[in-house]
């Protein structure tokens, strides 16, 4: 068993340590352990998925979810312990969209926090049907991102010049692996009064 292989493993037992860790927490109203021990298993979840990428086994698990509840999760966990403004928009999104719920997840997870890091006083997260396709999209009103992240063509550095745990290489071979009648997701970054991340799936 080569050591990639033992690493996956160890990931593995050790989220299910975090996740009995973060249920006692959540019984004794621990939230801020909580919250670190959700943080933690996040951070192996896309070092899992990382791996199983650069190996060429990650897989989908597609099926029908509800934007905006997706939505409403990720703000709740991350709404109490910020005082930045959250404000959502999913007026325009469908009711249910075909996607891997835990990948898509964790790619907007990031996303909000890394705008959560560099905005100044909000962020907008909003979810909408475009054209056949659902947009996510988070947009803070920060600096924006710096031009050598707008200008990478082969996407292998991090969303963020401090780095976000996931690189953009990840990211976009996730999106690009949504395909359906020959279209792929695809993930756009641009600055618009503070950084623009958009995530597009098809349905």
């Amino acid at each position: 068993m080569s050591f990639a292989e033992i690493a996956a493993l160890t990931i593995h037992d050790v989220k299910n340590s975090l996740a009995q860790l973060a249920g006692q927490a959540e019984a004794r109203g621990d939230t801020a352990t909580l919250q670190i021990a959700l943080n933690a298993s996040e951070a192996l979840t896309r070092l899992l998925v990382f791996y199983k990428s650069e190996s060429n086994i990650l897989t989908l698990a597609i099926d029908a979810h509800v934007p905006c509840d997706l939505i409403l999760e990720l703000v709740a966990e991350v709404r109490s312990a910020n005082t930045i403004s959250i404000i959502v928009d999913d007026g325009a999104a469908p009711a249910l969209w075909h996607y891997d719920k835990t990948l898509v997840r964790m790619l907007l997870a990031n996303a909000i926090h890394n705008a959560l890091r560099f905005a100044q006083k909000r962020i907008t997260i909003s979810a909408r049907e475009i054209e056949g396709f659902l947009e996510f999209e988070v947009h803070d009103d920060g600096a924006g991102y710096p031009e050598n992240v707008l200008a990478c063509e082969d996407a292998s550095a991090a969303i963020s010049a401090e780095g976000t745990g996931l690189g953009l290489r990840l990211a976009k071979r996730v999106a690009q692996m949504h395909e359906n009648a020959g279209q792929r997701g695809e993930i756009f970054l641009s600055n618009d009064q503070g950084a623009v991340f958009v995530l597009r799936l098809p349905n």
